[in-house]
């Protein structure tokens, strides 16, 4: 494209970072066919991302059989998922999609056998504030990405409990049950091993009451995955 033309897409359609704000270079100025960290971050902004994290996690609970995230929930994840979740900010959608695309090759994620993908649902209060759920676009694109298929909503939630971030650690534990979930149809999963997908990890009991529900309803195996889980600095994850 030549200088004029980069320069018209900039004047009638400037883009900026979508953390700091800093004017970018028009995408389509750049010869890039694929979404790219640079048409929606900065070069700063972009250092400031945390490196590929992807610990398994095995015998976390006896409802899950292994726990994978993607990320630490540190550095500009911390700004970026907040800002996604309560927001509404429809722009953060593709960003959210190359970061899963940069880590779900990892080979150990792809050797889990796994016949059906779902996600933590929200209460329908919440769903209807936020107005789309992001743990099921962080289901939909692993599904695609890993199986070339589809997510499915398995459960929902029919207890309405307090939001797990506006809670410490101890009380985190105590806000979910199994019995805050429920199966949509037992039968579609009955016998078979489920991935189930969330944005952020804090102490995993949302994860845990999610995945007795499900065993509940006759899954054989149910692992977890996580865009990014928050580590204390007193107990890393190995």
């Amino acid at each position: 494209m030549s200088l004029f033309g980069a320069g018209l897409l900039d004047l009638l359609f400037p883009r900026r970072c979508l953390s700091c704000l800093v004017f970018l270079d028009h995408p389509l100025s750049r010869p890039r066919a694929a979404p790219a960290l640079e048409n929606f971050l900065c070069p700063a902004c972009r250092e400031q991302l945390p490196p590929v994290f992807v610990p398994r996690i095995e015998n976390f609970s006896s409802a899950l059989d292994q726990v994978f995230s993607l990320y630490p929930y540190t550095g500009l994840l911390e700004k970026l998922i907040p800002a996604w979740k309560y927001q509404g900010r429809a722009e953060f959608f593709p960003l959210v999609e190359i970061l899963l695309a940069r880590v779900l090759e990892i080979a150990s994620i792809r050797q889990t056998k796994i016949d059906l993908f779902t996600s933590v649902p929200l209460s329908p209060r919440s769903f209807r504030r936020r107005g789309f759920n992001q743990a099921h676009f962080i289901a939909a694109g692993t599904a695609r990405l890993l199986a070339g298929g589809r997510a499915r909503p398995l459960l929902r939630k029919v207890v309405e409990t307090p939001q797990q971030v506006s809670l410490d650690r101890i009380a985190r534990r105590q806000n979910l049950q199994a019995d805050s979930f429920q199966v949509c149809r037992p039968a579609a999963i009955a016998g078979r091993r489920i991935l189930l997908c969330d944005d952020v990890m804090t102490t995993g009991s949302t994860l845990n009451a999610a995945a007795l529900a499900l065993r509940a309803g006759g899954a054989v195996s149910v692992s977890a995955l996580t865009l990014a889980r928050v580590v204390s600095d007193r107990k890393k994850v190995r």
